[in-house]
């Protein structure tokens, strides 16, 4: 999913995500994260925790890729969650995953 990676890319450069479990779960509580995408790789409780948290949050979660894969796009390795905080780039974002079927 190439223009993932692309779009990704340029919410890292402007500022428009926080990476990390700890950073998006804080941002999710200061209702500053439009959508979540968490590593496939991660384990089942990270994932059903993060699931939970966005859908009490009414928040776009998605699950697609490896913690490695992720890390690389933002420029920030070993980050398994990404928080996606301008709305533009999260409606951009959600319709690559809605058109492209990559929603898990």
């Amino acid at each position: 999913m190439n223009r993932l990676q692309t779009f990704l890319g340029f919410a890292a450069k402007a500022g428009a995500l926080v990476a990390g479990a700890a950073a998006v779960e804080a941002g999710i509580k200061k209702r500053q994260i439009k959508l979540v995408i968490c590593a496939a790789d991660l384990s089942p409780k990270t994932i059903k925790n993060f699931n939970l948290l966005c859908s009490k949050n009414r928040i776009a979660f998605y699950c697609y890729g490896a913690i490695s894969e992720l890390g690389r796009w933002i420029g920030n390795p070993g980050r398994g969650v990404i928080g996606i905080t301008s709305q533009r780039f999260a409606d951009e974002i959600g319709s690559l995953f809605n058109d492209g079927g990559e929603h898990h």
